[in-house]
């Protein structure tokens, strides 16, 4: 059994999702709309959702998208059996760096099981081939038992749209192992869009979190997603830009003799 928690604002979307989730759950369930017309962020929907909800199996999916899995409820219901799994997703990361950042930057540290859509243009066809562990894992399927949700609930100080499923997602993995499943299968149709908007939420938000203790840190990762960090504030955060690269110049991850360097380039080549 099953909860399906939805923050909803678009209808054409909802009415679509709804009629595919009858037509391939294939177990007892329940759906939680939350009309959520911009009138409150995504946690504050998603935490209320959660109360309202009646089975002890939760899943938060956006409303743009459609499964293609035939009775995929029993699938998932089969991995939040494992007590020692957190969050169930399709999407994420392995690897959680120092500083804000998307979860795909990295190819060989990211995975996905979906058909991604640019609205009604399929853009590719994600596969992987067996479950995977993983740290962050993407809003777009965030699935956990109620009991989880409870330990870890959103956090409301994140009051847009975009980061709370890195916050929430790598908190729970301190104490559970999150999952991607490699058996269920949906179209999703929006790509997304990391524009300055969604990046001053990434940058805000993400001081709220820390890689979980389990992580080792790899300095070459470490480096490549600083250097990914400083490309995207030369795009959208010129005047902020030396500030939040100092702040995240820190030798413990990127090393002592490139934080040094760093430090130079800033002060005398900027």
């Amino acid at each position: 059994m099953l909860s399906i928690i939805i923050s909803s604002y678009q209808e054409k979307y909802f009415s679509t999702l709804q009629k595919n989730i009858a037509e391939t759950i294939g177990i007892d369930y329940e759906i939680v709309k939350i009309e959520n017309p911009n009138l409150m962020g995504i946690c504050e929907a998603y935490n209320h959702g959660a109360k309202k909800a009646k089975y002890e199996n939760l899943l938060f999916i956006h409303e743009d998208v459609e499964f293609i899995t035939q009775n995929w409820g029993d699938l998932l219901i089969q991995f939040l059996n494992r007590p020692n799994w957190g969050i169930i997703g399709l999407a994420g990361c392995k690897y959680v760096p120092n500083v804000p950042f998307a979860w795909w930057d990295k190819f060989e540290n990211s995975f996905r099981n979906l058909h991604q859509f640019n609205k009604n243009t399929e853009v590719r066809n994600y596969n992987i081939s067996e479950y995977k562990e993983v740290l962050a894992i993407d809003g777009v399927f965030l699935a956990c038992r109620k009991k989880i949700h409870q330990e870890f609930p959103f956090n409301e100080n994140i009051k847009g749209f975009h980061g709370y499923d890195l916050d929430f997602s790598v908190r729970v993995a301190e104490k559970y192992s999150n999952l991607l499943a490699h058996n269920i299968k949906l179209k999703h149709f929006s790509e997304g869009n990391p524009n300055k908007e969604w990046w001053d939420d990434i940058l805000k938000n993400r001081k709220l979190f820390k890689a979980p203790s389990k992580q080792k840190i790899d300095k070459k990762t470490e480096l490549y997603f600083y250097r990914k960090l400083e490309e995207r504030l030369n795009l959208n955060h010129s005047k902020h830009k030396k500030k939040i690269l100092l702040r995240y110049n820190d030798p413990r991850f990127i090393g002592f003799k490139i934080s040094l360097k760093n430090i130079f380039n800033l002060i005398f080549n900027d």
